[in-house]
């Protein structure tokens, strides 16, 4: 609490408090495009040290304790593996097929949004289930 304290009487005197609309853009927000190329990390909470390294990104290294072991975990989506290790090994005559082309924008948008309604059909279904 002292710490607490002293920080509040170290501030500088023209720190004032300023209202901030919920919604408002003054902070940025970077969680749709987080979520959409990396996965959650399941568990976050009993992680209490976490590091990445550029040589492996995507890669997140986490501890318990600084004396514990270290839990890799890739967080990064399948898509973006695909187009390096699998476009490569297509063979040359069927590179130019629409089956291996990168989807467009749009296509992925579509997706996206089949999957939600997929999402909400099966959440639907389990109350359903859970009623009866």
């Amino acid at each position: 609490m002292d710490q607490l304290v002293e920080a509040a009487k170290t501030a500088a005197s023209n720190a004032t408090t300023v209202y901030v609309p919920h919604g408002g853009d003054l902070f940025k927000g970077y969680k749709k495009e987080l979520t959409e190329l990396y996965k959650r990390l399941d568990g976050i909470q009993q992680y209490q040290i976490f590091s990445m390294d550029s040589s492996k990104p995507g890669v997140v290294c986490c501890r318990m304790s600084p004396e514990s072991e270290v839990v890799e975990v890739d967080l990064r989506r399948k898509f973006h593996g695909m187009y390096q290790s699998i476009r490569p090994n297509v063979p040359d005559v069927f590179r130019d097929d629409p089956l291996y082309e990168k989807p467009s924008a749009r296509q992925e948008e579509n997706a996206k949004a089949a999957k939600k309604a997929r999402r909400i059909q099966c959440a639907a279904m389990a109350v359903a289930a859970k009623r009866n």
